[in-house]
């Protein structure tokens, strides 16, 4: 409705008052809306050889489930190497249908149920090899603009509109006016609670820094990792698992594993004492940084 009012007042300005207008040519537009489904993709993970959820990721599952306007289309269960062949392959396959049958999916004969066992690129935190992926279309509205008509009006000089290349995000401009030894806190990776596994509203910051890394080709960085709450050594090692995960990330994309390092600092590195005083705080030590090792 907005969209057609504008239109209808850009006809009459331009039939009243041709000299208000620049350029000799304007195109009407349209806008219309539309539903798309985005393909993406959920992961949940499972303990050594067990194929039910424990509680922290049974409640993992359950946030995934309360989303609306999405269809699932895949469900595929992964193992670690430490087994043979034909057992990791009947595990992941168990881990699938387990997930599949905890889904509100009111016919799960629509959804392919699959394992690869063991049989893909294993990570090098085995933790993160043992789980499975949910392959699941969301529904997203776009508004797009049709161009309907072209208007010929009165002449008048044309005047130059001036355009300004897009600035880099603001990660990626601060690693490229960063200097050697410089740290970056990647304050938009978030991970779910007690994982290494960061929201997907995380992947446009990671793709950020993917992208900033493929243009600058001379850069290398250290990945740390830190928590919150507990001093002393994690001996879960989500500092390091977390960090282990932006690079495979990074390696997946396609950035060489030679220009990259990790370390998990565990919580021997915090801004602030612990224990903490408050959530503000906490989540300042629980974070994950890059250092420039060269540029």
């Amino acid at each position: 409705m907005v969209s057609f009012f504008c239109f209808i007042q850009l006809i009459i300005l331009l039939f009243e008052s041709p000299k208000l207008i620049s350029m000799r040519f304007v195109f009407l537009m349209l806008f219309v809306t539309a539903s798309i489904y985005s393909q993406e993709k959920f992961t949940v993970f499972f303990d050594t050889d067990k194929y039910v959820l424990n509680q922290n990721q049974d409640s993992i599952l359950n946030g995934f489930i309360q989303k609306k306007d999405i269809k699932v289309s895949k469900v595929t269960g992964f193992c670690d190497f430490r087994a043979s062949n034909a057992y990791n392959y009947q595990l992941g396959l168990n881990r699938a249908n387990t997930i599949l049958n905890l889904l509100p999916i009111v016919d799960k004969s629509t959804v392919l149920v699959a394992s690869k066992g063991e049989e893909f690129k294993q990570k090098a935190d085995l933790a993160l090899n043992r789980k499975v992926e949910i392959e699941y279309e969301v529904n997203k509205v776009i508004i797009e603009s049709i161009p309907t008509k072209e208007i010929e009006i009165i002449d008048k000089p044309l005047v130059e509109e001036s355009f300004t290349e897009e600035y880099p995000t603001p990660l990626q401009k601060k690693i490229i006016e960063s200097k050697v030894g410089d740290k970056i806190l990647l304050n938009n990776l978030n991970f779910y609670v007690r994982t290494a596994e960061f929201y997907p509203e995380s992947v446009p910051f990671l793709e950020d820094l993917y992208e900033v890394l493929e243009k600058n080709q001379n850069i290398k960085i250290e990945i740390q990792g830190h928590i919150c709450c507990t001093p002393g050594r994690d001996v879960e090692e989500f500092s390091l698992r977390r960090c282990i995960a932006v690079y495979d990330f990074l390696v997946d994309y396609g950035i060489s594993p030679d220009r990259m390092t990790y370390v998990g600092f565990d919580a021997t590195q915090p801004l602030f004492p612990i224990p903490e005083k408050n959530e503000e705080e906490r989540k300042a030590n629980r974070r994950v940084e890059i250092m420039i090792l060269e540029k």
